[in-house]
């Protein structure tokens, strides 16, 4: 019955006047893309997150970990995936043996259909606001490392939660609102404003030498002390060391450090929410059957339709 439904949005798809076909992705040709950065990030780091890559299953363990879905009640069934970037979650998703729309704004459109190639998924360019004619259609509904860097929180929570069926189930995040400076809240008025292509170069010429400093103050100071020095010295740097499932090896640190740095500062919008706000927002859409946790540095709002 999945299979039949997927053949029929592809059809719904192919139907759809401001949707342009090149290969194998579907392009709406009248989004307005504010995340050129992410375009920009995922074609020059297309598999540093992948688990297949990594060897490390940090992907799959916070899919499921943070949904609370189960691997073996996605098979067969519809799901969308907003968001997808150079398709890190996509990958995993596709083992589910699962029916895949994958949605991204970005030029790393291109790069997730390289890297995930099946006969299971459809490639969608668009923003996941402009997908109303796909309402109502999905099992499962993900949204990770997205909401935040949306012009319109409501909106974005709205079109998400829309595109279940009932019955389906939701899982978001977002990351979570400080009552204090960070090192990125600081510098991402400036940041955000800089040329993603010349902001990378600058990320990618400081960032080897300044990271073997940040790797002694994370690791060899006490805890209040690094912290200290952290934010009287607000230097951006991404610092994976010692994270479990991130591979140690100091190239690939040092990797994920511009990465990450890039990802942070880069963003046109960043707007991370309290507990507080985020469940506002759940009120405001009135949501009734919902979870929100917090995961890590971020929240993840579970909902079932």
């Amino acid at each position: 019955m999945s299979k039949e439904k997927f053949l029929e949005i592809k059809e719904i798809l192919e139907n759809q006047k401001f949707l342009i076909k090149k290969k194998n992705i579907f392009i709406n040709d009248k989004i307005n893309d504010y995340s050129s950065n992410f375009g920009i990030q995922w074609n020059k780091f297309p598999l540093t997150q992948f688990d297949s890559h990594t060897g490390y299953p940090l992907t799959k363990n916070r899919l499921f970990n943070n949904s609370g879905w189960d691997f073996k009640e996605l098979k067969n069934k519809l799901v969308v995936e907003l968001g997808s970037g150079a398709g890190r979650f996509t990958e995993v998703l596709l083992t589910t043996g699962c029916f895949l729309i994958s949605v991204e704004m970005s030029d790393a459109i291109n790069v997730n259909a390289k890297n995930n190639k099946s006969e299971n998924i459809i490639f969608l360019k668009s923003s996941l606001n402009e997908l109303n004619f796909l309402n109502n259609l999905f099992d499962f509904v993900l949204c990770y490392g997205v909401a935040q860097h949306t012009p319109n929180l409501i909106s974005t929570y709205k079109s998400c939660y829309a595109l279940g069926k009932n019955g389906g189930k939701i899982s978001i995040d977002h990351y979570i609102k400080f009552i204090y400076p960070t090192t990125k809240s600081i510098w991402r008025p400036i940041t955000k404003r800089i040329n993603p292509e010349i902001l990378l170069k600058i990320i990618k010429f400081y960032i080897p030498y300044y990271f073997p400093i940040d790797t002694f103050i994370k690791t060899k100071l006490p805890t209040f002390m690094s912290k200290l020095i952290r934010f009287i010295l607000p230097i951006p740097c991404s610092n994976y060391t010692n994270v479990k499932n991130v591979p140690q090896e100091r190239n690939k640190l040092v990797e994920w450090a511009i990465m990450d740095t890039f990802d942070a500062l880069g963003a046109k919008y960043d707007k991370p929410l309290t507990f507080g706000q985020l469940k506002n927002i759940v009120k405001k859409i009135v949501i009734h059957d919902y979870h929100i946790s917090k995961k890590g540095p971020v929240l993840v709002l579970n909902i079932k339709k």
